[in-house]
C-alpha cells in the first residue's frame, strides 16, 4: 500500500508540473537561413547565398494552453548576392547582414503530454547591413514575422522545452531597378528571409 501511494505521489508531483501552463520563459536557437527575393532577381543570372547559421533568443509569457506573447532578437546569417560575370573577375559579391527584433503572438495548444503545435504571427523591425566593396549601407524595414513549429515539454524536465519550428520575416524591397540595356525600371518586391531552427526553452 505504501508503495502505491508513493507511486501515485510521485505520478501527481510530474502530472502537476506539466500542468503549469502559464508562465514567463526564455530560450535561444539555432538553425539554417533561408531567402526569398520574391523574383527581383528572375531571369538576371544573380546567385544567392545563404551558408550561414540563424542564432535566436526569446523571451515570452504564457497565458494559457492556447495564446503566448513573444519577444524575439533574430540574427540572420549572411546573404551574398553574386554575379557569375563579375564574379569571374574576382568581385566576392554584395554581403547583407540583417537582423530581426519581433513581437509575435504564439497561438497554439498546449496538450497533456507536453505537446504543442503552434504558430507565430506579429510584426518585426527588420535592419540590413549590405557591405559592397568596403563600404556599408544601412536600412530598416518594418516586417510582418510569421512562423510555424512544434514543441515538447518533457513531463520528468519540469520547465523545460524543446522546439522545432520554421519563422521568417516578409518586407518591402521599394525601387529594385532593373536594367535590360534597351529599357529599365524599378518595382517593389515582397522579400523575405527566415529560418528553419531548433531551440529550447525554460519557463519560469
Amino acid at each position: 500500500m505504501k508503495k502505491i501511494i508513493l507511486l501515485l505521489t510521485l505520478f501527481s508531483a510530474f502530472t502537476s508540473a506539466n500542468d503549469n501552463i502559464s508562465g514567463f520563459y526564455l530560450g535561444a536557437g539555432l538553425g539554417a537561413t533561408t531567402f526569398d527575393d520574391g523574383g527581383a532577381f528572375d531571369y538576371s543570372g544573380v546567385s544567392i547565398d545563404t551558408d550561414d547559421s540563424t542564432i535566436k533568443f526569446i523571451g515570452g509569457y504564457q497565458f494559457n494552453r492556447i495564446v503566448a506573447v513573444e519577444l524575439q532578437y533574430t540574427k540572420y546569417g549572411d546573404i551574398n548576392v553574386n554575379h557569375p560575370t563579375v564574379k569571374s573577375t574576382g568581385f566576392r559579391g554584395i554581403d547583407i547582414e540583417s537582423t530581426s527584433i519581433s513581437l509575435a503572438a504564439n497561438l497554439g495548444y498546449t496538450f497533456d503530454s507536453g505537446w504543442r503545435p503552434f504558430g507565430i504571427v506579429g510584426l518585426g523591425a527588420l535592419e540590413s547591413s549590405t557591405d559592397v566593396l568596403g563600404h556599408s549601407l544601412s536600412e530598416n524595414n518594418t516586417s510582418f514575422h510569421y512562423g510555424v513549429g512544434v514543441e515538447y515539454a518533457p513531463r520528468a524536465l519540469s520547465g523545460l522545452a524543446f522546439r522545432v519550428a520554421y519563422e521568417g520575416d516578409i518586407f518591402i524591397e521599394e525601387n529594385v531597378s532593373k536594367d535590360y540595356g534597351f529599357y529599365s525600371y524599378s518595382d517593389d518586391y515582397a522579400m523575405s528571409i527566415g529560418s528553419l531552427y531548433a531551440g529550447v526553452t525554460y519557463k519560469f
